[in-house]
Order: structure tokens, then sequence, then C-alpha cells
């Protein structure tokens, strides 16, 4: 080999070195010029505030900003590749997958309100909108950006709540004065007026006449009294000073007292009111508000109970509680009367069978004391059929 073909060799040997070294450089600097870019987009991203996102065609993260990482309370490696699909829950996920789907397909931006499950299970509510870029090799991204919305949504429902408040604060006002204005007068005006007729005319009446008076003197007073009764209670609870104070009760003894108190109600429409004692039943409750309850539901049951009529009150035992039923074979209800019976704003009282007036207010009260005392009440009924009402209460082993 010559010194020419050496040295050619050897040139060509630094050439080739050379060129890698360049191709080096060239790295290098195509890795700085990478880091520097991504530095310079994920500044701008951050200064952004709400949490950013771009995902590939197959909804993997590709870009996250320092806000997407917090609302997710996850790590960026934790990120990047994925689709956090695993991170939220089977509805959500099928709802934002269906989402990029979409806007990837179409185009056409989407603007969503969604609940957002974070990790360790908080629940956010955010704002996302996504929209579709295209770059020069038309390959398809999804860029999001999230409002965190929780605080605004907490506000709105909490106005909503206020209003919902005042709202039934006013049906109440207007239906308390409702029943002062005509549901007091009325029978106050029978009261009135069969007095009169006796003071005037008792040496004129027959004995059959007096005692007649005498007895619609008494029971409009009765029911009037209960009026008053619920309107006094209904006041207290709804301002709080209602005192709570449920004790170990006998049933039968409150019963028992109540039809006593309702025997002059049942004498005048001659119609029968039994309780069937059998084995002693203690239940957990407020003496007094149970009390008005079978009141309540007792002079519903006589109201449109026609003359003649039966109602039977009967006590159940059903697992860890007890089930009370006032039973009438009265005039009963439709189905869409049912739904309405217990709700202030859309109760209307109803004439009874002996054209007795009502204020619709004591059912009313009956599911508020239930409730109270951790029961339920509802109403089995069929026009024609007659009507159930049914309430619960906790036995008295179980306080």
């Amino acid at each position: 080999m010559t010194n020419d073909s050496l040295t050619y060799e050897a040139l060509k040997n630094q050439i080739v070195e050379l060129e890698k070294q360049n191709e080096i450089l060239r790295l290098h600097s195509s890795m700085e010029k990478k880091e520097e870019r991504e530095y310079y987009y994920n500044s701008i991203l951050n200064n952004i505030g709400d949490p950013v996102f771009v995902k590939d065609d197959q909804s993997r993260l590709l870009i996250v900003n320092d806000a997407f990482t917090e609302i997710f309370n996850l790590h960026r490696d934790e990120i990047i590749g994925k689709t956090l699909a695993e991170e939220v829950s089977p509805e959500e996920q099928e709802s934002f997958l269906k989402i990029d789907k979409q806007v990837l397909e179409d185009g056409i931006e989407n603007i969503n309100e969604e609940a957002l499950t974070i990790r360790g299970g908080e629940t956010r509510t955010i704002s996302t909108r996504k929209t579709r870029f295209i770059d020069a090799d038309g390959k398809k991204y999804l860029v999001g950006v999230i409002h965190d919305i929780t605080e605004r949504k907490k506000s709105e429902n909490s106005l909503k709540e206020s209003e919902k408040q005042l709202k039934e604060l006013n049906t109440t006002k207007d239906k308390l004065f409702s029943i002062i204005a005509h549901d007091l007068r009325s029978p106050f005006n029978s009261i009135i007026g069969f007095s009169e007729l006796l003071t005037l005319n008792s040496a004129d009446l027959e004995p059959e006449e007096k005692e007649k008076f005498c007895s619609i003197i008494n029971v409009a007073a009765k029911n009037t009294l209960i009026l008053l009764d619920n309107l006094l209670n209904w006041a207290k609870s709804q301002t709080g000073q209602l005192r709570f104070n449920p004790e170990k009760v006998l049933f039968s003894a409150v019963i028992l007292e109540i039809i006593t108190l309702k025997k002059s109600l049942t004498k005048a429409k001659n119609i029968t009111l039994d309780y069937s004692l059998s084995d002693e039943i203690e239940v957990y409750a407020d003496v007094n508000m149970l009390k008005t309850v079978l009141r309540n539901l007792i002079s519903n049951a006589i109201k449109f109970t026609e003359l003649g009529g039966n109602i039977r009150v009967l006590a159940t035992l059903k697992d860890q509680h007890v089930e009370i039923t006032i039973s009438d074979n009265g005039i009963g209800m439709n189905e869409e009367k049912c739904k309405e019976l217990f709700k202030i704003a859309s109760n209307t009282t109803t004439i009874g069978t002996a054209n007795e007036n009502g204020s619709g207010l004591g059912l009313v009260l009956c599911k508020e004391f239930v409730e109270k005392n951790r029961g339920t009440i509802w109403v089995e009924s069929k026009e024609g059929k007659g009507s159930d009402f049914k309430f619960t209460l906790p036995l008295g082993n179980t306080a």
C-alpha cells in the first residue's frame, strides 16, 4: 500500500469520525431545542391557570400542565400516555371517552359540565372544553381546557335551596292566613249561630231540637279545638319551639284515650270506631306528637265516612317497627289526590260527607310528626272503597 493510499484512508476515517461527531452534536442540539420547546410550552400552559391537556387520536394524554396534575392528584409520569380511564368511575369514563371520539371525528367543539371523582374519592364539578387540532401531516389531536366550577355550583345550589325554602315559607304563611281567615271563622259562626238560637228560642224548642243544636255546637267546638291545636303545633314546629321527648309508650293506652275523645263525633254520624286489642305493643315515640297524629287521622276518617260507616284501628308488629293503620269504608280518593295529600303547597281542604270543613293542615302535621319520630306515613285508597292511612313507629325495645 502506498503512502497516498494510507493518507486517503486516514482522511476518510477522520471524515467518518467528524460526521459521527456532527451527528452527535446535531442530535444534542435537537434535544436541547426540544427541551427548550417543551419548557417554553409548559411555561405557557402553566401560566393559563386552568388544567390543560393534549390527547392523541386514541385519547391518550401527550401534554398536560401542572394544574392538570393537581386536579387529578397524580404525578405527570402517571398521566402521560394514558387515558386516565382507570382513575375515574365507569360512568365518567364512558362519558368523556364518548365525547373525545365525537370531537375527533366531526371536529365540532364540545363544552360539557360533568362530575369528576378524583383519587381519594372527592367529587368535583368541572366544565371541559374540547377542540380538535390537525397538524401538517394530517394527524388529529384533542386539545382540552378544564374549568373547576365546584364552588360556583355549590353557590348556585345554595341559592336554589334558599329560594325553595323562601317559597315554602311563603306558602306556609299563606296557608296559615287562609286557615285563620276562613277555617276558624266557619266553626265559630256555627257555634255562635246555634247558641243564639238556643238562647233566643229556648222556650219554644222541643227537647230533641235542643239536643240537636247542643250536639252541633259541641262538635263544632271540638273541631275548632283540633284546628287550634294543629295551628299551635305547626307554628311551634316551624319555629323550632316544639319539644321532642320520645319514650316507651303502651300504644293501647294512647289509642283508647283518643277513641274516648272522639265518641261525640262518631255518635253524631252513627259511626263505629274500634281498636282490636291484641298483644300489648310498646312504641318509642313522643306521646303528644303520637296523640296529635292519631287525633287527626281519626278525625279525617270520621269526616269522610258516610253515616253508619265504620272505622278500625290496627297495630301490627313488622320487623323492628310497628305499623299502625286507620282504616275506613268512606268515600276514598283517586291516585292523584293521594300523591298530593301530605304537601302543604298543594293540599286543599275537601268537604266531608256531612259538609264538615277542614284546613288540610292536619295531614301535613301528621307527616312531620311521624317523620320526627323516625317513621313513615302513607295512604292506600280507592274512590268509593275507603282509605287506609298507615304509619310506622320504632318498637319500644329498640330505641
